[in-house]
């Protein structure tokens, strides 16, 4: 089997600037998750429908995300009560420009996704009224929300040659707080982004191999696994399944 980085070789490159078209700020999110070993074999039956992002000659791009949250987690406590209407803040670096935004992301009860944000040198900067401000139009918790989790990934980014939709592929996940570290081996997660539901190459790709759409959160994925006094009973059997994949037939 070819490596990651020679198949990313097979594809067009296309440049950060040329992604302006195709944000996708407001937008349907659909999820598949996979082994990150046959990630090579999936992106040989994209090559010819996509693009893929290129920054200072990488095609795999580095993250460093940090979430908020308050002390009792009301944002990972949304998610785990089925709450339609959730949010989650984070400040998110691109290691490979350098730069970093606040980012506040809300999900709605049709299952839209929304995504504000501003740009912010770090997150030490997080209390200057500057920031404080642009949290208030969406949360009333802004005194409250401190640093929980650090998560870190890498990432390819591909765009259709049409641009209407962008398709986001994560592996190398890894989680840690102030007390702990973890790592999730050969999880893949890839994430289909479009203005609407609607017909795309990947869809096919991902019924061919007979790999579903399948929901989850990075973020409270993280939280479930670094801290044992939050309630994780709907999400134990995502991580049931999380080990199964990645572990099944390795």
């Amino acid at each position: 089997m070819s490596s990651l980085h020679e198949i990313l070789q097979l594809f067009e490159p296309v440049r950060l600037e040329q992604l302006d078209s195709v944000k996708l700020l407001n937008r349907v999110d659909t999820k598949f998750l996979l082994q990150a070993d046959i990630l090579p074999d999936i992106l040989k039956s994209m090559q010819k429908d996509y693009f893929v992002l290129e920054i200072n000659s990488s095609r795999i791009c580095h993250y460093n995300t940090i979430y908020l949250d308050t002390p009792e987690f009301y944002f990972y406590n949304q998610h785990q009560t089925g709450r339609l209407e959730r949010v989650k803040i984070r400040v998110r670096t691109y290691l490979e420009t350098g730069k970093s935004f606040l980012e506040i992301k809300t999900k709605n009860n049709h299952s839209k996704t929304a995504k504000d944000r501003i740009s912010i040198s770090g997150i030490g900067e997080i209390k200057c009224k500057k920031y404080q401000k642009f949290l208030q139009k969406k949360t009333d918790k802004t005194k409250i929300l401190n640093p929980v989790i650090e998560v870190l990934y890498s990432r390819i980014t591909l765009v259709n040659r049409e641009f209407t939709e962008r398709l986001t592929i994560d592996t190398d996940l890894s989680y840690k707080n102030d007390n702990k570290s973890i790592q999730v081996s050969n999880l893949c997660i890839i994430e289909l982004k479009q203005d609407k539901t609607a017909k795309s190459p990947v869809r096919k790709v991902m019924r061919d191999k007979r790999i579903f759409v399948y929901s989850l959160s990075k973020y409270c994925l993280g939280i479930a696994s670094l801290y044992p006094q939050v309630k994780r009973n709907n999400i134990k059997e995502k991580i049931r399944n999380i080990n199964k994949i990645c572990y099944e037939n390795v």
